[in-house]
Formats: structure tokens, C-alpha cells, sequence
């Protein structure tokens, strides 16, 4: 069985979280809004993979990610297809920016800093919800 390493970042400025809404055309979740990330590429290091997905989605250059939060899943990338599942391991970092810039890549439409409990209402994906409930319920942010 295939295991995919799903990592994503949430992106703290000025007391606000990033978030993006994905494209029309993304094969999963178009138009949804959702945390900074990606999966990681062949032999690429943790570290390295998070802050190349920063970079690409957001054009931030960061460093000194810092996991808070892990989950592993059997699951498929296709609604109701049992027949091609993959284990997949989930990881979350967090991640200070000096800057509040963004620019976009064509993956994502939009973007909005907001609070985190702005940012638990917006979103409508379970287990980025988790996360962040998460971080609020451990007061891992100021």
C-alpha cells in the first residue's frame, strides 16, 4: 500500500492566520478555503517540503517550521472509491511571518488573514477544523 505525506502550515502574522481558497478547477475541494500546503515530493526532507509548499501557495519564504499536530488516515482522493486507498500521514506545522505579502499561485484564487476562531468558522474541511480547534484548545498561539 502507497503512504503519502500530506503537510500543511499555519501561517501566523501579526496575531492572524492565513488562509486560502482553492481554484474552481482543483480536483479536490475547488473554491474552498483551506490552510497553506501540499504533499511531499520524493526524498524530499520534512522541513524542506513544508517551506517549498509555503513558497510555492504563497510566495513566503519562511523557516523554522514547528509541528504541532500529526494524524494518519486510510483514504482515497476519490469520493467512494475504496479500491485505491493509501495511508496517509498528515502533518502541521507552525509558522511565523514577517510579512503579511502573499502572492498566489494559480492553485488558489484568494486569500484572507484572520483569527483563529475567524478562521474555524470559515473553513469547512473536518480536519483542518480539528487543527485548529486544536491549537485553541491548547493555547499553542498568542
Amino acid at each position: 500500500m502507497k503512504t503519502q505525506v500530506v503537510q500543511n502550515s499555519i501561517i501566523l502574522h501579526d496575531g492572524k492566520i492565513l488562509i486560502l481558497r482553492r481554484s474552481p478547477t482543483s480536483r479536490r475541494r475547488p473554491l474552498q478555503w483551506g490552510l497553506v500546503g501540499g504533499f511531499l515530493e520524493n526524498n524530499e526532507e520534512l522541513i524542506a517540503g513544508i517551506v517549498r509548499e509555503v513558497f510555492e501557495e504563497s510566495g513566503m519564504k519562511v523557516s523554522n517550521p514547528n509541528p504541532v499536530f500529526a494524524k494518519t488516515e486510510l483514504r482515497s482522493w476519490i469520493e467512494d472509491d475504496t479500491k485505491n486507498q493509501e495511508n496517509v500521514i498528515y502533518i502541521f506545522y507552525l509558522v511565523k511571518s514577517e510579512t503579511a505579502e502573499v502572492v498566489l499561485s494559480s492553485e488558489h484564487v484568494e486569500f484572507k488573514w484572520m483569527t483563529l476562531e475567524e478562521a474555524l468558522n470559515e473553513l469547512e474541511y473536518p480536519l483542518h477544523k480539528e487543527v485548529l480547534q486544536y491549537i485553541l484548545d491548547n493555547q499553542l498561539i498568542d
